[in-house]
């Protein structure tokens, strides 16, 4: 369909695995299903690397960007998630992540349970609901904290939330959202922090001033 992609499960098991890459530009959303049943909804800006079918005794997909899953269960093969620098590896949950932050990658965990790996120094951190990892490129490190994942996950839902964030910051998100041009004629307004929840805008303008 226009927003959606349905992968269908096939008998068998195919010899060698086939890859599809989805990439997502700026204005754009979509909803993936996968042919394991696990649902993947793309923000805008985002690239998703997987099978076409789960062959082997894992489920791997590689991300750039960000992305919300709904894994479907099946303790026998791991869901993998690869993103630059580390992996999340989990079995049948709900989570966010997001590499949009360059250097900063974001795993905000709604239910289930996952486990944020770093291969380059063996690291491995789990987290409960509620819980969001921050994996530190360039220290190759991973701290967690307690949110409200709301925030994190509300524009899956078309809802855009942004906690103590500047305009500058909400406005770099919604050029990726709108695919819009934004110039401060005055700089100094950049660092002015806010708190905002806004339905999604089916037609914004093309270019705003601030």
């Amino acid at each position: 369909s226009g927003k959606e992609i349905v992968y269908e499960s096939s008998e068998g098991t195919a010899t060698e695995i086939q890859y599809n890459t989805l990439m997502i530009p700026r204005g754009g959303e979509y909803t993936l299903l996968l042919a394991d049943g696990t649902k993947v909804y793309l923000n805008s800006v985002t690239k998703l690397r997987y099978p076409v079918s789960f062959a082997s005794h894992e489920r791997r997909v590689y991300l750039s960007g960000e992305a919300y899953f709904e894994v479907a269960h099946d303790s026998l093969h791991p869901f993998i998630v690869e993103t630059e620098g580390m992996s999340v590896r989990v079995y049948g949950t709900e989570f966010n992540v997001n590499t949009y932050n360059g250097g900063i990658i974001q795993t905000t965990l709604v239910n289930g349970k996952v486990g944020i790996r770093v291969p380059e120094t063996g690291e491995e951190v789990f987290l409960q609901p509620n819980e969001m990892a921050e994996f530190l490129n360039s220290f190759s490190s991973i701290r967690v904290k307690k949110v409200d994942t709301f925030v994190y996950t509300a524009w899956k839902d078309g809802k855009f939330v942004f906690e103590n964030e500047s305009i500058e910051e909400i406005m770099e998100r919604l050029t990726r959202w709108y695919d819009i041009k934004v110039f401060f004629e005055n700089e100094s307004v950049k660092n002015q922090i806010f708190n905002l929840s806004l339905i999604h805008i089916s037609e914004p303008t093309r270019q705003a001033e601030i």
